[in-house]
């Protein structure tokens, strides 16, 4: 076996070729060669032996020509030969007076790459070459051996992050610059991709429809999103397109250069504009979501973002769902997500709702603990008396933290059993401790109602068999309107006599002289309305009923308690007439 050991071409020969040419072949003709077999000529030849030092090759010439290892790695790249393998050598010198037979590997190598060069630089066609080395403002490459220079422009390398990630890559390129004297060769990659990408292009350009599936490799890499080239033509796939799970950056999930299959979502022919994706090439984690998640379940997550309104839990890659800001605690202190999550927290949240078409999971954070407003409803049951603090005082009402992040709402109706206290708020203030009776709660709606007027009885109980229907009652006089004169019959008990309930007599208005504040007034209870809490009162039927009960008491007086009441009158008639 040869042993490993590099040359340079340009250690092999820069001008002896032509420099030897002349005399070799003077002496090549003084031989008794073979006629077919020339000096400073390509011929084929047949390895008969191989050494650590040397290979023997017979190209049927009277004695075998010796070449040294080396010059079977001039290439860049090893070979193994074994007896019998045919090659092709150069022929140095056939003059046995000068050493006898001369060949050369190197040479057969460099003259047929040459060749190469020439007819691909003449016809205008591709030629493979390896990259060595990246050097400052461009690429040293070989051609079967033969040096030559890419310059960076011309390297085409928008795959690549840098010129050395290029070396030891086969490229295909077109020769651009031929100078066989000085053996000065330089390429373009840039050429032969623009020559394959047309010829792609033509046969792409058919298949470019709605679901074809492509293998690609990412060109350009945006914020917004990614640029393949699917062989000749560029397409571009969207940042929501990448992956069925959330894509904060593409440069987390693609790399330049990767190959990345991809399905075609829309072509524009007047436009050249290719939409693809990557997702679309992958099985969509929605499909069992309605299998996999059902309302009730308990799902553990990575919290992914953060909004006002609520905050998005990562169930799975492609899955994810919403922890609504009202879900988030029972008691609805929390106003922002932030308050109590960030950004990379795992956490375990119930689900509340799938819609599957909407691709939508409606988690809930606070459904994970007991419901506080359960414990609550337990601990302070209905007329329970519970003490606490003002928090705020709005037109409707006072807001009463009783601790435990509770506020309780006591309405404006809830504060005094009078109604006459139009303005019951003055007398509190935030801040203020009070006492109050517990209303209702309401787990629904996460409502806590109290009361402080229900601290006492209610004046309005029991009414009926203090106030009945037509009893005569004396109260004070409170307020005069135009429709009537409101009555105070005790504190919290307040009635009215309507204008028609004043006299017999048809009053139009009450003048300023009948009735004034303070005034003592008797009057008759006409009716009471439980619902509405109103009491309508009567001077002039507390004046019929006295005068029949004048008329009774006379009877009695009478002591004859036959005698009809008709008959007393024209008995009293008769008399008054005399």
């Amino acid at each position: 076996m040869c042993a490993k050991k590099r040359i340079k071409y340009e250690e092999i020969f820069e001008s002896e070729i032509k420099q030897e040419r002349n005399t070799e072949m003077q002496d090549a003709f003084n031989t008794n060669a073979p006629a077919d077999i020339d000096p400073q000529q390509v011929v084929k030849g047949k390895v008969t032996s191989v050494s650590r030092e040397e290979i023997t090759v017979d190209i049927g010439f009277k004695s075998e020509g010796r070449i040294p290892c080396e010059e079977f790695f001039t290439s860049g790249s090893e070979i193994n030969l074994k007896v019998g393998d045919e090659i092709d050598v150069f022929v140095e010198s056939l003059n046995p007076g000068s050493g006898g037979l001369r060949l050369s590997r190197a040479k057969a190598l460099m003259i047929n790459a040459w060749d190469k060069i020439e007819a691909a630089h003449k016809d205008r066609t591709s030629i493979t070459a390896k990259v060595i080395a990246a050097t400052r403002g461009g690429l040293n490459v070989s051609i079967d051996g033969v040096p030559a220079f890419m310059p960076a422009s011309q390297s085409g390398s928008e795959y690549y992050s840098n010129l050395e990630d290029m070396v030891g890559e086969f490229l295909s390129v077109k020769i651009i610059e031929l100078k066989e004297g000085k053996k000065d060769v330089v390429v373009s990659r840039k050429l032969a991709l623009e020559e394959e990408r047309n010829k792609k292009r033509i046969e792409l350009l058919p298949r470019l429809k709605e679901g074809e599936k492509f293998l690609g490799r990412v060109k350009n890499i945006m914020d917004y999103g990614v640029f393949v080239d699917i062989g000749g033509i560029d397409g571009f796939v969207h940042v929501s397109d990448l992956s069925w799970a959330r894509v904060q950056d593409p440069k987390e999930l693609v790399t330049m250069g990767q190959e990345l299959h991809v399905v075609v979502l829309s072509y524009d022919r007047e436009k050249e504009k290719l939409s693809l994706s990557v997702k679309q090439t992958q099985k969509n984690p929605w499909d069992e979501v309605e299998k996999k998640y059902k309302s009730g379940d308990r799902v553990k997550g990575k919290v992914i973002s953060l909004k006002d309104y609520g905050a998005f839990v990562e169930m799975e890659p492609g899955v994810e769902g919403m922890v609504h800001v009202s879900e988030l605690s029972w008691t609805g202190k929390i106003k922002k997500p932030s308050q109590v999550l960030k950004v990379g927290d795992t956490v375990e949240t119930v689900v509340l709702d799938v819609d599957k078409e909407k691709q939508r999971i409606s988690l809930g954070l606070k459904q994970v603990g007991p419901n506080p407003w359960d414990e609550l409803k337990n601990k302070y049951p209905e007329s329970t008396r519970v003490k606490g603090v003002i928090k705020n005082i709005t037109d409707f009402g006072i807001f009463v933290n009783i601790g435990e992040e509770f506020d309780g709402l006591i309405k404006i109706t809830d504060i005094s059993w009078d109604n006459k206290d139009k303005e019951p708020l003055k007398a509190y203030s935030v801040g203020q401790n009070v006492e109050a009776v517990v209303l209702d709660v309401d787990v629904n709606r996460q409502r806590l109602s109290l009361g402080i007027k229900q601290l006492t009885d209610d004046p309005w109980k029991d009414i009926n068999k203090r106030y009945p229907k037509g009893r005569i009652v004396e109260g004070t006089v409170t307020r005069v309107a135009d429709f009537g004169v409101f009555v105070e019959l005790e504190p919290s008990i307040e009635g009215l006599i309507h204008i028609s309930e004043i006299s017999e007599e048809k009053i139009k208005k009450i003048g300023h002289d009948m009735f004034k504040p303070g005034d003592k007034v008797s009057s008759l209870i006409k009716n009471i309305e439980l619902k509405s809490r109103k009491i309508s009162l009567s001077i002039k039927e507390a004046k019929k009923k006295e005068e029949r009960d004048n008329v009774e008491n006379f009877v009695r007086q009478q002591g004859d308690v036959k005698l009809s009441l008709g008959s007393l009158l024209k008995s009293k008639l008769k008399q008054e007439e005399k």
